[in-house]
């Protein structure tokens, strides 16, 4: 009985090799027949109706989306499905190529507009497939990395909303032989995507003709739309202005007889927001408009400015003030050396009235001037912050 066993299991084993090699062998003689007298040259069904290749991305990463080159970053896999009816064959199992057998069979010539550097991943194999259903439906999957450039505006940085395109054509095909289109099962995105400064808010596709002087080509785009992430500008940009701003006025409380105090605090606050403002705009483009935080930085520069501004006039009314009294001092030893009479004592005292009539209620000091400036300062940086936020988030 056991002897039986043994050779029942060693002649299925003997089936089952026999099995695998016929169906490699079919497999092989398919690839025979359906290669045999193929053009790849030729799209499918050359003479007849345009071939319909339907498009499909799936997002696996968006590395980057910067501002300086204008441009972002995404590593994809481009499905592209068509039919093929040269390849079709009697099987109930699809065929699969990869590598450099799919260059035997024709593909899409499918590129990317405003495309600045792009290549298919090939570790460790060439990441691309193309398998091929027994009635010559196709699908064809690579696994792609692309910069694209993508056109911002940027007046409301860092508070902006961006929309950046992938767009795709076919180089050598007009509508006439070859029609590209994105449905809605077309775009996919990777769940817990990140992007750097980023957040993905949605996306759209839409299914456009381009006219050139060849003709129109199909030129389907995938619409992704970018808000920019807030948290890291207002911690390294308009809570430090803010604080700035705030010093600055602390130099009216100081006395202006404190020159040194507020020369130094005055002008430490200008050269730091300077030194920001310049830090910031090495990072982003040049453009001809001004953007929001151009604008933040340049009123807090002018309002710190305003402050080391301030105490000039302070001190020179306060050295006005100064030579003043001096002069009534003068005047009074004078006329008291000079004055014996009673009648010539009350002239004295009229005089010493007049300094007291001069820095009355309508004469500026140095005092006044830094009392007004410690009210007015704070209330106008305060207006300008409501209308700045309310401008620009609107």
């Amino acid at each position: 009985m056991y002897g039986l066993f043994q050779t029942t299991k060693v002649l299925l084993c003997c089936l089952l090799v026999m099995w695998h090699g016929v169906e490699g062998m079919n497999t092989s003689a398919i690839l025979d027949n359906i290669l045999d007298g193929y053009d790849v040259r030729l799209r499918p069904d050359n003479s007849g109706a345009p071939v319909n290749v339907r498009i499909g991305i799936y997002v696996e990463s968006m590395e980057s989306v910067r501002e300086s080159t204008m441009d972002f970053s995404v590593t994809m896999y481009l499905r592209m499905f068509w039919q093929d009816t040269r390849l079709s064959f009697h099987a109930n199992e699809g065929i699969v190529f990869k590598g450099d057998a799919i260059d035997n069979l024709w593909v899409p010539d499918v590129f990317f507009l405003f495309e600045k550097k792009a290549s298919v991943h090939s570790v460790t194999q060439p990441n691309r497939l193309l398998r091929v259903q027994s009635d010559g439906s196709i699908t064809y999957s690579a696994r792609v990395s692309a910069t694209l450039a993508c056109n911002m505006q940027l007046q409301q940085f860092p508070m902006d909303s961006q929309k950046c395109t992938i767009i795709m054509s076919s180089y050598a095909y007009s509508t006439a032989d070859v029609i590209l289109f994105l449905d809605e099962q077309s775009v996919e995105i990777e769940k817990g995507l990140t992007i750097s400064k980023f957040s993905l808010t949605n996306w759209t596709y839409e299914n456009v003709d381009l006219a050139y002087l060849l003709g129109n080509y199909s030129s389907p785009r995938c619409h992704f739309f970018f808000q920019r992430q807030m948290e890291s500008y207002l911690l390294t940009v308009y809570i430090p202005t803010v604080l700035l701003v705030s010093i600055a006025w602390l130099s009216f409380w100081i006395d202006a007889k404190a020159a040194p105090a507020r020369v130094a605090l005055g002008i430490t606050t200008v050269l730091t927001v300077t030194t920001m403002t310049a830090g910031i705009q090495e990072t982003l483009p040049v453009v001809t408009y001004a953007k929001a935080i151009d604008v933040w930085l340049a009123v807090c520069l002018l309002f710190v400015f305003f402050s080391l501004l301030e105490y000039g006039m302070a001190n020179y009314l306060l050295v006005k003030q100064t030579s003043q009294v001096k002069d009534y001092n003068d005047v009074e030893l004078q006329t008291k050396e000079q004055m014996e009479t009673e009648d010539l004592r009350k002239s004295s005292r009229s005089v010493d009235t007049k300094p007291q009539k001069r820095c009355g209620r309508h004469t500026w000091t140095a005092h006044r001037l830094d009392c007004y400036a410690r009210w007015a300062y704070p209330v106008t940086f305060v207006i300008f912050n409501i209308f700045y936020w309310i401008y620009y988030n609107h």
